[in-house]
C-alpha cells in the first residue's frame, strides 16, 4: 500500500510540474508552485526529486525528445521530391507521417509546449532554434533554393513565427478536435506561403 500512494504522489508531482512549465516555462517555475499545484509540500517534493532539473528531466527525458525528432525527421523525409505537398492523397506516406507527428504531440501535448518554448537553462533549450533550422534546411532543399541574405532572413522568421504558433496552438487548445482545426489551417497557410516566397 506504502509503494502505491509513493507512485500516486511522484505521478502527482510530475503532473503539476508539466503544467507549471507549459505555463510558466521552466525558468520561472518555483518548486513551490508546482508543490501547490501537486497538492503536496514542497519538502515533499524533495523526497522524489533533487531539485528542479531532476523533475525536468524526468518529466522531458531524452528518450522522448529523440522519438519526436525522429518523427519529425521522417516527416521530412516523405515530402522529398513531392511538388506540391497541398495535393497529395490521405494515404500517401507524407499524411500519414504528419498525422503520427500529430497524434503523438495529442498524446503528450503539455511536454511537447514546453520544448516548443524553449525551456532556459535545460539540456534543450535550443530544441525549437534547432527546429526552426531544420525546417528551413529542408524547405530550400525541397524547392532546390538557395535564397539570398534577405529572403533567408525572413524565411527565419516565418519559421520562427511557425514553430511559436505550433506551441501556442497545443498551450492555449486542449480539445482534440480544435488543435486539429488550428494545425491544419496553420498548415495550408504555412504551405501557401512557402510556394508563394520560392516560385519565381
Amino acid at each position: 500500500m506504502a509503494q502505491y500512494l509513493k507512485d500516486e504522489v511522484q505521478e502527482a508531482i510530475q503532473a503539476a510540474a508539466l503544467e507549471v512549465f507549459a505555463r510558466k516555462g521552466v525558468r520561472s517555475a518555483s518548486m513551490a508552485e508546482i508543490a501547490s499545484a501537486a497538492r503536496v509540500s514542497t519538502g515533499n517534493i524533495y523526497r522524489y526529486f533533487e531539485n528542479k532539473s531532476a523533475l525536468y528531466e524526468a518529466v522531458i527525458p531524452d528518450a522522448f525528445v529523440a522519438t519526436l525528432q525522429r518523427l519529425l525527421r521522417q516527416r521530412v523525409e516523405a515530402a522529398r521530391g513531392v511538388e506540391d505537398l497541398r495535393k497529395l492523397e490521405p494515404t500517401a506516406p507524407y499524411r500519414l507521417l504528419s498525422e503520427e507527428v500529430l497524434a503523438f504531440c495529442l498524446a503528450h501535448r503539455l511536454r511537447v509546449v514546453v520544448l516548443l518554448s524553449s525551456p532556459e537553462g535545460t539540456p534543450h533549450e535550443h530544441f525549437a532554434e534547432e527546429l526552426v533550422q531544420f525546417l528551413i534546411k529542408a524547405a530550400t532543399a525541397h524547392f532546390h533554393a538557395r535564397p539570398a541574405r534577405p529572403t533567408r532572413f525572413a524565411l527565419e522568421e516565418l519559421y520562427r513565427n511557425y514553430v511559436t504558433s505550433l506551441g501556442r496552438i497545443l498551450r492555449h487548445l486542449e480539445e482534440e478536435r480544435d488543435i486539429r482545426e488550428a494545425v491544419e489551417a496553420l498548415a495550408r497557410y504555412h504551405l501557401t506561403g512557402l510556394a508563394a516566397l520560392f516560385t519565381p
